[in-house]
């Protein structure tokens, strides 16, 4: 669990911090190969040795990939990630060997909490404390800073650095947005804080809507605390998005019609099934059905792609954000899900998804009622 855990953060945060390179290959291209092919060998029910066998060969791949493409962040992000494959192969050796090639002095602060994290899991203490000082003493965009934060208040749990980083951010914050923005991203925090009450982020979620109602923020805040409430027959959370390939989609302009919100990411083996699921359903149902495609991944290229591969003909809501992209944060998901809102925009389905042959039954069959409703 725990490394997977770490190839969850590690995956997220290296794809937010990529930057532009002229290499003939980057690490998101390369993270998207892996991808491409633990999904091929899950569709053939592998062995553990194949699968080992696959880590392997990406293994050595990364490996090559850093000593001589890698470029830029690239260079500690693939290192990083490196360490987390050889930690998912049980070597943890190989991983503290990967993570001390990771240069201090050149990589960006939140890279370096990133790898703190790890280090800590590998009880390397000394490199620990050295990458947050490191990191602590670093200029760092504010997104990046209040991530950091994070990581410091929970996975590290150095509460009382992390509270200061957002101490200083609100402090140096210009005006009600960029207020509320970081008072979101403590309030996200502090969900997760284990030495809290389990409530305690959505206190906070509650009193940044009230404060500050006319923020963005503020309005995600009041949209994801009522997604936590949310019941069958309930009105739905309304939103407006821009799709991906240019123009925009409003929930409320297809009230009539039955609306699928599917969020989905290109790392979960489900998706070309739930693809191809929805696409029948469209098919048969024509005009009745619409289908709102959210994907929850950071590359807007490899988005793309997927899009054209899967064959995906809906909108597609693909910013490059992930689960922070408008829609995840005002409906609170974090993960591949089904929604699902009758004619009358009233939520019906909530959680659903197609990965069992009772999940899809289950998803199907609402569909046709609503529809032939």
């Amino acid at each position: 669990m725990l490394a997977m855990m770490f190839r969850l953060v590690a995956s997220t945060l290296i794809l937010s911090l990529l930057s532009p390179l002229c290499a003939q290959r980057t690490l998101a291209s390369l993270q998207q190969q892996f991808i491409a092919e633990s999904r091929r060998l899950a569709g053939g029910e592998p062995t553990a040795e194949q699968r080992q066998q696959l880590l392997a060969q990406q293994v050595d791949v990364l490996r090559k990939f850093v000593a001589d493409e890698a470029a830029g962040d690239d260079r500690w992000n693939g290192r990083l990630m490196l360490a987390d494959l050889l930690l998912a192969r049980g070597d943890r050796p190989g991983a503290g060997a990967a993570l001390r090639t990771i240069d201090a002095a050149a990589a960006p602060a939140l890279l370096l909490v990133t790898a703190a994290t790890m280090a800590q899991h590998l009880d390397l203490r000394e490199l620990r404390a050295d990458w947050v000082r490191a990191a602590q003493q670093k200029a760092a965009p504010l997104p990046d800073r209040l991530a950091m934060a994070r990581l410091l208040m929970t996975v590290l749990h150095e509460i009382e650095a992390g509270e200061k980083v957002f101490a200083e951010a609100l402090a140096a914050a210009g005006d009600d947005e960029q207020r509320a923005f970081v008072r979101w991203h403590r309030a996200d925090a502090l969900r997760d804080r284990e030495d809290l009450p389990d409530n305690a982020g959505f206190e906070e979620l509650e009193k940044l809507a009230k404060d500050l109602p006319a923020t963005y923020w503020g309005s995600v805040a009041r949209d994801r605390v009522r997604a936590t409430q949310l019941e069958l027959g309930a009105d739905a959370i309304g939103f407006r998005a821009k799709l991906l390939g240019g123009g925009e989609i409003e929930l409320g302009a297809l009230t009539g019609k039955t609306v699928v919100l599917a969020f989905w990411s290109l790392a979960d083996h489900d998706t070309p099934g739930l693809m191809a699921t929805l696409q029948q359903l469209r098919k048969a149902h024509g005009e009745r059905l619409a289908v709102i495609g959210i994907c929850l991944d950071r590359e807007p290229a490899a988005i793309q792609h997927a899009v054209k591969e899967l064959g995906i003909d809906f909108p597609v809501i693909g910013d490059g954000k992930g689960a922070q992209n408008d829609v995840a944060l005002r409906w609170f998901v974090e993960g591949p899900a089904l929604h699902v809102i009758d004619a009358k925009g009233k939520v019906r389905g909530l959680g659903l998804h197609t990965g069992t042959a009772d999940g899809r039954t289950e998803f199907t069959e609402l569909i046709e009622q609503l529809t032939k409703a």
